[in-house]
This record gives structure tokens, C-alpha cells and sequence, in this order.
């Protein structure tokens, strides 16, 4: 065999190796979102400007996400205790679960009127035919039972969900079949945030 004929081997042999680790690496890397129907990203954007956020359950959370929204330069409104009339003129909505409830006494009681007030968003979202995103940001071992009963009345009405934690989060999700992603770390938000919108 000539040295030209080696040569083309060679380089066949090589791309062939690469192009099957490259196969590999991304079976690994999207094995655990496949197998539990999740995404990296949305497909394609499902929603438009401005996004409303807000928190269910009082926490800071939704401001985190909020400032998010703002580094991509999307048009974001941030509403700690936002309610149907703060949806006027909205096109995007986006839940963050997280409790941060004052007083022992008082927890079941702001519990349910945050429960209420989810309700009533999710109600006149769906009216208004404005996408809901439910966001959870809180790892499993870190979730309360409130945080658990609020993210899962959301759920079902939700047009995509993303969840920043290890694969105890896929519990979360159980019974929902559309579109959702789950990350590592909350620096990686900013693709399937984008992603909504763009």
C-alpha cells in the first residue's frame, strides 16, 4: 500500500474517532434529560415581550431570575407579590417557586393565600393566552412541603418548566409531558431562559 492510500486511511480512521466520541460525549451529557423527556433548551421560542415575574411562595427567588431576563436584554417586569392585574399588556409569564414565609403561626395561612393567588394568575394567563413558565430553582433536599404543593399546582397548566438541581429534581416533574429542562447550576439558566424568547 502506497504512502497516499495510508495516508487517506489514516485520516478516515481519525474522523471516524472523533466523530464517534463527539457521538459518545453527547449520549453521556443529554442521557438523563432524554430519559426523562427533558430538553436542554426549548425547540423554539413560546414566548414574546415584556415577561412578567414573579414569586409564589414570598421568596427572593423570582428576583434572581428577573436579573437573569435583564443580562439578555429581554424586556422583564419583576412583581414580588404580582396578582391578574399586574398580566395587563404582559406576553410572558414566569412562576419561581420559592417560600419564605414570616412567622411559624402564620405559614399555613400565607400558604394558601399564595396558593390562591397562583391559582387566579394561572386562571386569567390561560384566559389571556399567555404562556407560563414555572421555574423552580431550589434543589429536592431543599424544597419544603409548600414549595413542593405550590410547584405541583402549577404544573399541569405550565408550557414549560426548568429546574436548576442533580436528578432528584426529575421527581418534580413526574406525570407532565411537556417541554422541560433541568440544569446543574443556576449560571446555566441563561440558555434555556433565552430560549423562551428567542
Amino acid at each position: 500500500m502506497n504512502k497516499a492510500k495510508m495516508r487517506l486511511w489514516l485520516m478516515l480512521g481519525l474522523t471516524f474517532l472523533v466523530l464517534a466520541s463527539w457521538f459518545i460525549l453527547n449520549i453521556i451529557h443529554f442521557k438523563s434529560l432524554s430519559s426523562t423527556r427533558g430538553f436542554s433548551s426549548l425547540p423554539r421560542p413560546i414566548g414574546r415581550e415584556p415577561v412578567l415575574v414573579t414569586t409564589i411562595g414570598q421568596g427572593i427567588d423570582g428576583l434572581l431570575v428577573s436579573e437573569y431576563f435583564r443580562d439578555l436584554h429581554a424586556f422583564t417586569a419583576f412583581r414580588q407579590k404580582a396578582d391578574v392585574d399586574d398580566l395587563q399588556g404582559i406576553a410572558t409569564l414566569v412562576l419561581v417557586i420559592g417560600t419564605e414565609f414570616t412567622t411559624e403561626q402564620e405559614v399555613y395561612k400565607q400558604f394558601q393565600e399564595e396558593l390562591s393567588r397562583e391559582q387566579r394568575l394561572i386562571a386569567k394567563a390561560k384566559e389571556l393566552q399567555i404562556p407560563i413558565v414555572l421555574v423552580c430553582l431550589r434543589n429536592y433536599p431543599n424544597q419544603n412541603r409548600y414549595d413542593r404543593a405550590l410547584f405541583t399546582n402549577a404544573l399541569l397548566a405550565s408550557d414549560y418548566v426548568l429546574l436548576v438541581g442533580n436528578r432528584s429534581m426529575d421527581k418534580l416533574v413526574n406525570g407532565y409531558y411537556g417541554y422541560y429542562t433541568r440544569v446543574l447550576r443556576f449560571r446555566d439558566l441563561k440558555v434555556p431562559l433565552n430560549s423562551i424568547l428567542r
